[in-house]
């Protein structure tokens, strides 16, 4: 452990071990703390897959309008062209 604390890591370091002592002693339910933990942990998922489903779908909107630039173009049509076929197959 390192000889020089800030007063800040003591206080986080006493914190640490209160909490501890908490958990040892059976304040804290354990299968609370395992399910919430488990909650947390899908949720978290949940949240990335929809936030990178989100800028995904922003770059590939935001590409689609530069169906002209010579490199970006033929990219925004193959990807415009699997679009409407997805569409197409849809309905």
């Amino acid at each position: 452990m390192a000889t020089h604390l800030t007063p800040e890591e003591k206080q986080q370091l006493e914190l640490g071990k209160k909490l501890q002592q908490f958990y040892n002693l059976g304040y804290i339910n354990k299968r609370q703390t395992i399910l919430f933990t488990f909650y947390k942990g899908l949720a978290s998922g949940f949240g990335a897959i929809i936030g990178g489903t989100i800028i995904v779908a922003l770059l590939i909107w935001i590409l689609s309008q530069f169906g002209q630039v010579p490199l970006v173009g033929h990219f925004t049509n193959s990807i415009r062209q699997a679009i409407n076929t997805n569409r197409s197959i849809k309905h």
